[in-house]
């Protein structure tokens, strides 16, 4: 009877969790569905090519007379651009071009060539955009981003531009960087104004979170103001599960296949498109491009906010995992929005704690705000003075987000608060 009740209850408990969904595709915002392009213009000068070949994804529906340009770098043996294929859909309808380069013609090749047969692709590609019949690239308006090897190739492209006679990026995105044969021996040198992003995840079997670590620890020039470290954490609340393997960033999308195979390609196969795409690679992607340009958004990029490290709800309401960021909201170097620091002791705290602003610049009373994982606020209070005793009064046990905001309703600070 015991093993019947048990087993019972397994029963249950698969059903109810696939019954739980994951969260959609928000529908404005970084990572969101709001597309003012309604189609892609594909351009194939990579397949079954050399290194030193590309792809081409241009906006159209309408088609704009420019447009800002995004390269995006392919993981290794991945010459199928329909492995990412929603990633550049999703990207060219946001209004971009994108760039695939080929940096290896099989499996075969000496990965010494890669820096190399990328950069000519580029290289080559950016040519080929300023022929008739192609909308123009907004040279000034450059980024990068790539998975796995692409993923370090990333770094190096940002690292060695110069060398290689193409535009400085405003941004670079190293989503899973490795392997660590692949990493340049020197980081030093980055460019300190570049906005940069590296995403590791904690269930990658494949590359591991070294190579990521040691980007982040070597890229000495860039502040943590536009310098995180992102870590990806599985959560099997519901079905399917929020994964963080070395596969979720693949988005398939078979509009984008070009016949090729390999061994890798037949073992990434087809990537869903899920919560995991829109509420991380693609709003990380988003919305560093978004603070680059406009000084919009940063605080989805950067800062470890609500806004950056949350992945959504469950369709019962419970948040996803959030992502975990490097170097946390209180330890900041500096902040995009305000120069303000934040100090909160102790944390972790039993709901008393002493908070102190330096460099507190307002005339005026700033707004505390304590919320939730849900986003629910907790607590509020206005702030007058740089340094407050701060009493929580039926807050119970667990991680909250503290927010100040200035008259007119902006973030000026956030981080986290632990209740103990």
């Amino acid at each position: 009877m015991k093993n019947f009740i048990l087993s019972f209850l397994i029963l249950l408990s698969i059903s109810l969790r696939a019954q739980i969904t994951q969260p959609t595709q928000p529908a404005s915002g970084p990572g969101g569905s709001d597309y003012p392009f309604g189609g892609v213009t594909q351009y194939d000068y990579g397949t079954n090519g050399n290194g030193g070949d590309f792809w081409l994804y241009e906006p159209n529906s309408p088609t704009p007379d420019s447009a800002n340009v995004v390269v995006f770098i392919h993981g290794l043996g991945e010459t199928n651009p329909k492995l990412y294929g929603a990633f550049i859909k999703h990207l060219v309808r946001k209004g971009n071009i994108v760039i695939y380069p080929r940096y290896q013609k099989d499996l075969n090749a000496d990965g010494a060539t890669f820096n190399d047969s990328c950069a000519y692709g580029i290289q080559r590609a950016l040519d080929t955009l300023q022929q008739p019949g192609h909308v123009k690239p907004r040279l000034n308006n450059y980024f990068i981003v790539g998975h796995s090897v692409g993923g370090v190739l990333t770094a190096n492209m940002t690292m060695l531009y110069q060398q290689y006679g193409l535009p400085k990026p405003l941004t670079a995105f190293s989503i899973q960087p490795g392997a660590a044969s692949y990493l340049l021996s020197d980081y030093s040198s980055f460019p300190a104004d570049v906005k940069y992003l590296i995403a590791v995840a904690t269930e990658d079997i494949v590359v591991g979170t070294g190579p990521g670590t040691t980007l982040f620890n070597q890229t000495t020039q860039v502040p943590t103001s536009h310098k995180n470290l992102i870590t990806q954490h599985t959560d099997s609340h519901g079905a399917p599960a929020s994964d963080a393997t070395h596969f979720a960033p693949l988005a398939g999308d078979t509009d984008f296949d070009n016949g090729e195979t390999n061994l890798f390609i037949s073992l990434s196969g087809n990537g869903p498109v899920d919560g995991v795409d829109f509420y991380c690679f693609w709003k990380l992607q988003d919305a560093l491009m978004d603070c680059a340009l406009h000084h919009q958004n940063c605080e989805y990029a950067f800062g470890d906010t609500p806004e950056q490290h949350g992945m959504g709800n469950w369709s019962d309401g419970t948040p996803v995992t959030i992502l975990e960021v490097t170097p946390a909201a209180q330890t900041s170097v500096t902040n995009l929005i305000n120069e303000a620091d934040v100090f909160i002791y102790p944390n972790p705290n039993a709901g008393n704690f002493e908070l102190q602003i330096s460099n507190f610049k307002s005339k005026n009373a700033v707004e505390l705000s304590v919320v939730d994982l849900a986003g629910k606020a907790v607590f509020k209070t206005a702030m007058v003075n740089p340094k407050s005793t701060i009493s929580l009064d039926n807050v119970g046990r667990g991680l909250y987000f503290y927010l100040l905001k200035n008259a007119s309703n902006e973030i000026l600070k956030t981080g986290k608060l632990v209740v103990e």
